[in-house]
């Protein structure tokens, strides 16, 4: 299923859950990259490994231009790199890799961002939600409980 996506325009989806609440964040993956194969990859579980059931890591520049929200490290490996070149924007999905085991999603909630990793695409609905999230005491509430690809039915 996974070999039939075009690689460079890829519907992603992670489902977060948070105090008895769950919703559903579609990302539109527009680069075909070696990151962006590789989070689609994370989204899909296609090769072993995914997102499902890792959380919100952390907040950088909370209540500033450029913060950003992290998660998905399975790894619970420390991965910062920090690009200064290209353009970074709110809603941008960026991904860090460094390993084949271990990966990091990043998702600018407010003004342009630092640019911590390779951007990949970005947020296309709920990025409303995301903002809310920062606000937490403990973002570490909000637990990826589904993840994928969406594939246009074609048959109707």
């Amino acid at each position: 299923m996974v070999k039939r996506l075009n690689p460079d325009y890829t519907y992603t989806f992670l489902v977060m859950a948070w105090s008895g609440r769950m919703k559903r964040f579609s990302i539109l993956v527009n680069s075909n990259t070696t990151e962006a194969r590789q989070f689609v990859d994370l989204c899909t579980g296609q090769r072993g490994s995914s997102f499902l059931n890792t959380q919100l890591t952390r907040v950088w520049n909370k209540g500033k231009a450029g913060e950003c929200v992290f998660g998905g490290n399975y790894d619970s490996g420390v991965n910062r790199m920090l690009l200064s070149d290209g353009y970074c924007d709110e809603g941008t999905v960026m991904f860090m890799s460094h390993t084949d085991k271990s990966g990091e999603f990043i998702i600018s909630t407010n003004g342009q961002c630092q640019k911590f990793g390779i951007p990949v695409g970005y947020v296309w609905n709920e990025l409303v939600v995301l903002k809310k999230a920062v606000q937490l005491s403990d973002i570490t509430q909000f637990t990826v409980v589904d993840c994928g690809v969406r594939v246009a039915d074609w048959s109707s």
